[in-house]
């Protein structure tokens, strides 16, 4: 069993048209997904061991999981190609177990890249690289030796076939606890690592700050370093910082027409050894880099999960509107879900399931019970009654909520008499004072949206209860939310399959809510779908907000825990309030946006209050090192002077 699973992902994005380096076109958008875990002998195992923990003198695995994405833009073709082997000895039988990852940035043509993809890995196997006892300088050489082969190789092929297509590279490997990684040309890759210093290690509650290293040393025409390896070769550099006035790279792949006066494929390599605090690696083309910069990699997944949240509020809300039960709308999204997940599960998944027990199952039906039947049950009434923006408002909540539930069952210790202690209690106080806001008061409209009337702005005493009991719902879905996050953080370390965990997750609350409609929605016209506006809504929440979203909350509960998931919340918020406006001509209220607003306030004085926390504890533990340090130099000069004696 893993003691801490860390993700190794391997993006490569779309490559923008402002590289003028590219004379040739693209090819049609495409996507993959590959995920399968490594392990470091004979056996396909589920993980990949890498090194001993110090501290308990246990062995340490890292779960890679691997993701590339591919986009032509506006071009024509497609000239860029990629390579995804989380286990390498399955395309290779008989060769070095390893990981290997590439993205291959072609120009002038796809011919390259292509050709690189096919032949590097093999060449770098043949080449020698070790096997068991690594030697790391072996290691290197074998990759620069495989760059060599590969690209004489290539320009053979492209003598004989007339071409001239060229390609920069970035390609790492995996061995061991050893990543090496290599490239040539403008094509980059990045390490997110956590700082010794924020005390994340281990970290399970909290936000986790993470730094982008950059790994690789462009190779431009333009650097005076390689300006002069060019000039030396004979080449000239233009004023606009390109080989022979047409190439900005000065290291690639083929390029024949270029070789003569200084393109070269000799690549720089780099490595280092995986830790704890290595989150993931990416790999990317200029077309990735010159759009992003290294440390908004981060938070893209946490944006993205909070985008598809914010869609899901208004989704839900216009099935409502047309009609859709408020029992049946959840049965049928948590099918749709299921039928996702469970086949990528299954497959995917099939090598690293522990077995299953009564008591994983017993938690697996709670966890369902509170993080799907309560949960999204509660949400839908209290959507029903109240509004997609103070549903999102409400939700804001749901981080004070999760650290008084973590206080009362001791996972939380709070100091009163501290800084960092007073702003977790004034943080709770706000966000549970701007609930209590948006639910009792709703105050005068400040925004008139398409559908509302003078009769809509005069709410009747009916409409202000509806209101209430809406609030109330979505409170008790808030609970809901804070006691799953809760209750998942400690089934995870038991069960880490994730999208195992989720889909049975998704399987007994499927159950329970069938059981509830089955006594609640007796007319079969209830269970009827009568038109595709209803087939897409149904399908986008169960694609998007249970199969998508559930999953990647439970993967972020994993790395970073439920405080750093409820992070960017106020984002939905701010989303969803806009959305509802424009889409559903919802009107903004007063009550609501000052709730709203001391709900973020709280939220971010708990999260101030955890980093000032985090802050102190490594200050005492680095004190106390010192001065640990300190008494044992101290009591080895004192050693050292009796023996002089």
């Amino acid at each position: 069993m893993a003691e801490r699973s860390n993700s190794t992902s391997i993006d490569k994005e779309s490559v923008s048209t402002r590289n003028n380096k590219r004379e040739g076109h693209f090819d049609n958008s495409d996507s993959v997904t590959k995920k399968l875990r490594n392990d470091t002998l004979e056996e396909p195992k589920a993980e990949i061991s890498v090194q001993n923990d110090s501290k308990n003198g246990s062995e340490l695995y890292f779960e890679i999981e691997a993701d590339v994405a591919e986009d032509k833009g506006s071009r024509h073709t497609m000239e860029d190609a990629s390579v995804v082997l989380p286990d390498a000895s399955l395309e290779f039988p008989g060769k070095l177990r390893c990981a290997h990852f590439a993205i291959y940035d072609g120009h002038g043509g796809r011919l390259a890249a292509e050709y690189a993809q096919k032949h590097l890995h093999a060449n770098v196997l043949s080449a020698g690289l070790p096997r068991e006892l690594l030697d790391v300088k072996a290691a290197k050489k074998a990759i620069h030796e495989g760059f060599r082969r590969t690209d004489e190789s290539l320009l053979q092929e492209s003598a004989k076939g007339g071409w001239q297509d060229g390609a920069a590279a970035v390609c790492a490997w995996v061995l061991g606890s050893k990543v090496f990684v290599a490239n040539i040309g403008d094509a980059k890759a990045i390490l997110a690592r956590s700082s010794p210093a924020d005390g994340s290690n281990n970290s399970s509650d909290g936000s986790t700050p993470i730094k982008a290293i950059v790994l690789t040393r462009e190779h431009k025409a333009i650097y005076p370093q390689e300006r002069a390896r060019i000039q030396k070769a004979g080449g000239s550099v233009s004023s606009n910082g390109r080989l022979q006035a047409r190439l900005e790279v000065s290291r690639a792949f083929g390029d024949r027409q270029f070789k003569k006066v200084g393109v070269i494929a000799t690549p720089d390599v780099h490595s280092f050894d995986l830790t704890e605090r290595d989150h993931f690696i990416i790999l990317g083309c200029d077309g990735l880099w010159g759009v992003f910069g290294p440390s908004d990699a981060v938070d893209f997944v946490q944006k993205l999960l909070k985008l598809c949240y914010a869609g899901f509020h208004i989704v839900s809300r216009l099935a409502l509107n047309i009609g859709v039960s408020k029992i049946v709308y959840p049965v049928y999204r948590n099918i749709i879900a299921l039928l996702l997940l469970g086949p990528f599960a299954y497959f995917l998944e099939k090598k690293e399931r522990p077995p299953l027990t009564f008591s994983l199952l017993v938690q697996f039906f709670l966890l369902a019970l509170i993080g799907i039947t309560a949960n999204q049950g509660f949400y839908i009434l209290g959507l029903y009654y109240a509004s997609p923006t103070f549903a999102s408002a409400m939700q804001n909540s749901v981080p004070a909520i999760t650290f008084i539930m973590a206080s009362i069952l001791s996972l939380e210790r709070v100091h009163f008499m501290r800084r960092d202690g007073m702003a977790k209690i004034l943080g709770t106080i706000a966000s549970v004072g701007g609930a209590t806001i948006i639910t009792l008061y709703k105050g005068p409209p400040l925004l008139r949206g398409s559908n509302s009337s003078a009769e809509d702005m005069a709410a009747s005493h009916e409409k202000m209860l509806n209101w209430t009991w809406g609030c109330v719902y979505l409170l008790g879905h808030c609970l809901s939310w804070a006691g799953w996050m809760v209750l998942q953080a400690p089934i995870v370390k038991q069960y880490p399959a994730k999208l195992s965990l989720t889909s049975f997750t998704c399987f007994f609350g499927l159950i329970q809510f069938s059981v509830i409609a089955a006594f609640t929605e007796r007319d079969p016209t209830r269970w009827k779908i009568h038109s595709g506006e209803e087939v897409y809504l149904i399908l986008y929440a169960g694609i998007v907000s249970s199969g998508i979203v559930l999953s990647l909350q439970t993967w972020c509960i994993q790395k970073g825990g439920p405080v750093y998931v409820a992070t960017f919340q106020p984002v939905q918020t701010v989303l969803v309030a806009v959305m509802a406006f424009v889409v559903l001509g919802d009107q903004l209220y007063s009550g609501g946006i000052l709730g709203g607003l001391l709900i973020v306030v709280g939220l971010y004085l708990v999260l101030w209050g955890k980093n000032e926390e985090k802050r102190i504890v490594n200050k005492h533990t680095e004190e106390a090192t010192l001065t640990k340090h300190l008494l044992a130099s101290s009591s080895e000069e004192s050693s050292v002077g009796a023996d002089v004696c």
